[in-house]
């Protein structure tokens, strides 16, 4: 991947976090938040950006 890779973590004032996955196209993007979804919990929402559902360049190895 050539772009630049960012996730960006928010902490609402409820104690809920929300992570968003950006320069990561396709499903891979979930592969990239997974080790800090599973440390802070189960994961309540999940919304899809279009970046999601673009062309990831890769083989499909390792995703779900």
């Amino acid at each position: 991947m050539g772009g630049k890779q960012v996730m960006e973590i928010e902490i609402l004032p409820s104690g809920e976090v929300k992570i968003q996955v950006k320069g990561v196209p396709g499903p891979s993007c979930e592969h990239v938040s997974k080790e800090l979804e599973d440390q802070l919990g189960a994961v309540t929402n999940r919304q899809h950006t279009g970046e999601f559902f673009e062309e990831s360049g890769d083989s499909g190895a390792g995703s779900h």
